[in-house]
């Protein structure tokens, strides 16, 4: 026997005292597919309010409609930034931005792009080692934005641009002599490895 997709309401409130023969007479009256329920369900033979009450509310759920399923999330792209982005200039950006320091006198502030402590705190040492500079300090903005402010102030003999000037020659000067006295112990190296093998060889 199949059951009717549509059933009428039920009562607005169901006794809660014991069903009679009554009450069952009565309950498949307003519900004449009760029965096949019951019989097509393990339920008991004999059944009472809430036993219809429960097949009632198992063949609601079963009438519902099942929410759609959510969408897929979207597959999230990788934002990272090109290595080439931290040491190569964008079109019209300069490598040097001066800014004269109105704060102090004779002082400035020079933003180097596409550079990062290595150079900054290079050129910081040699100012401070170099005449006429009485301050000099640097700091980054962002630590995952290639660039870095260098502050320099004078005593007034020379302009912080020349100062700074003055120093990045400094600085490849040494850079220059470090380079040529570590090739030079490289290759003394290199040549008394190889006359120890030799004279190991002889052995």
């Amino acid at each position: 026997m199949s059951i009717p997709s549509s059933y009428p309401n039920p009562s607005p409130r169901l006794p809660s005292q014991p069903p009679t023969a009554l009450h069952q007479n009565h309950l498949h009256q307003d519900y004449p597919y009760i029965p096949a329920i019951m019989n097509s369900y393990p339920y008991p033979s004999s059944f009472g309010f809430n036993t219809a009450s429960v097949a009632i509310a198992r063949e609601r759920a079963g009438n519902r409609t099942r929410p759609e399923p959510r969408a897929p999330r979207p597959v999230q792209t990788d934002d990272r930034q090109s290595p080439y982005e931290a040491i190569l200039l964008a079109p019209g950006e300069n490598k040097i931005d001066v800014e004269v320091d109105t704060r102090m006198p004779s002082a400035a502030i020079f933003t180097f792009h596409k550079e990062d402590h290595t150079l900054a705190n290079m050129i910081r040492t040699r100012l401070l080692r170099t005449p006429h500079v009485t301050f000099a300090a640097y700091r980054v903005p962002h630590p995952l934005t290639p660039n870095f402010q260098l502050r320099c102030q004078t005593d007034g003999e020379i302009t912080p641009r020349q100062a700074v000037i003055n120093a990045c020659q400094a600085l490849i000067k040494d850079l220059g002599i470090l380079s040529r006295e570590f090739t030079k112990e490289y290759e003394l190296r290199k040549m008394a490895n190889a006359a120890n093998q030799q004279q190991n060889i002889g052995e």
